[in-house]
């Protein structure tokens, strides 16, 4: 790993898994069928790959942490046999550092002692804060919202005063001149002075969000999948009304929820490109590129009326078809009824027909021959008509 960094991208799934640790470690706890974690750290490694001055984070895996006298400790067997586990399937991928789940963005005192053993076997290891309290979206001063991560660089070691290192090593100590310097391995060859020590400093990095289109579409699901929408439960009812399912249904679906990732997409380029505009956003040439290419892509609507009438004969026929549906539906249920009362007429006239009385004549519904026919069934002696 390079001793100069620029930006750390973390990819969707990191923060799905550190979300779904956090969830569950929770959820257990409460219920009693977990420990509290050792010093109440949830924490893991992050996997990922360097590209010139740019790291990417695309797994990760939990610690398994045991408690000491002076807090917890990473269990390094279990670290390592699940770092060979997974480089085993993901040989591209290497450990570039590790995560936590904290309640702000600062770096404590436990958070700074299981830094300080990571960094003996991987010095130049990043450190990642996972701010819990803002997870549920908070906005920053910009009225943007604002990640809930901070990612620290860990810079080659330096000699340094030992009072720098005390904030961590001392409860009552405190940080000096708001810098983080954590202890680290000592180089035995090069002398020090009196009072010094080798110290690595945190450094906070900038943090980008990426994706590509198979993130997008599993972060979709699992962020739709447990709060459906008023569409959504309106489209299941009336997938239940029909029991065979609806294939157009489920392709108007389809090809809805693209359109709105398709919009939402656009909407993220428009104000992007407007914050650049407005100085708001750093220049980025490669952005704008890709931008550009999207936009060279998109079709061209030169009549604005004829893309109007078009849409609106595609309304008009979408409509028709779900008329035509509830047509024939309704007809269904109809004749459905008429069958069913056929044969519990033909049911009753072969029970009673003895009994019907003669000043009916012919049948009402045209089906009974006339009183005192041979063809009429039975005999009753108080009708002489019957032979």
């Amino acid at each position: 790993m390079s001793q100069t960094l620029s930006t750390v991208v973390i990819h969707p799934l990191v923060l799905l898994n550190i979300s779904e640790q956090t969830t569950r470690t929770v959820a257990q706890v409460k219920r009693g069928k977990a420990a509290v974690p050792p010093s109440s750290l949830i924490c893991g490694a992050l996997l990922g790959q360097q590209s010139e001055s740019k790291l990417e984070a695309f797994l990760t895996f939990e610690f398994k942490l045991n408690s000491t006298d002076n807090g917890a400790e990473v269990d390094l067997g279990h670290f390592t046999a699940r770092l060979e586990q997974l480089k085993q399937i993901f040989p591209s991928d290497e450990l570039i550092g590790w995560y936590v789940v904290g309640t702000s963005m600062q770096v404590t005192s436990q958070i700074a002692q299981l830094h300080e053993q990571i960094i003996r076997s991987y010095p130049l290891a990043l450190l990642m804060i996972f701010d819990a309290a803002l997870a549920d979206g908070s906005v920053n001063a910009d009225g943007n919202y604002s990640l809930p991560i901070v990612v620290y660089e860990t810079r080659p070691p330096v000699r340094k005063d030992q009072a720098k290192l005390q904030w961590y090593k001392d409860a009552n100590a405190m940080v000096l001149d708001e810098e983080y310097f954590v202890e680290c391995c000592s180089m035995e060859s090069v002398p020090l002075e009196p009072h010094m020590a080798w110290a690595s400093q945190l450094v906070p990095l900038k943090v980008a969000i990426d994706s590509g289109e198979a993130e997008r579409v599993a972060v979709e699901h699992v962020a739709n999948i447990s709060q459906p929408t008023s569409d959504d439960m309106l489209e299941a009812t009336l997938s239940a009304a029909h029991s065979e399912g609806s294939r157009i249904g489920t392709f108007l679906s389809s090809q809805r929820n693209a359109l709105e990732m398709l919009y939402r997409d656009i909407l993220l380029l428009k104000t992007y490109v407007k914050d650049v505009m407005d100085k708001k956003a750093p220049f980025d040439p490669d952005v704008l590129q890709r931008v550009q290419r999207v936009l060279s892509n998109m079709p061209v609507v030169r009549n604005d009326q004829l893309f109007d009438l078009a849409m609106s004969q595609e309304e008009t026929n979408y409509q028709l078809t779900m008329y035509l549906a509830g047509i024939t539906n309704a007809v269904a249920a109809v004749r459905d009824v008429s069958q069913k009362s056929n044969v519990a007429l033909s049911s009753a006239r072969a029970r009673h027909a003895p009994y019907v009385s003669p000043n009916q004549g012919d049948s009402m519904f045209g089906m009974m021959p006339p009183f005192g026919s041979s063809g009429r069934m039975g005999r009753h002696r108080g009708f002489p008509g019957f032979h």
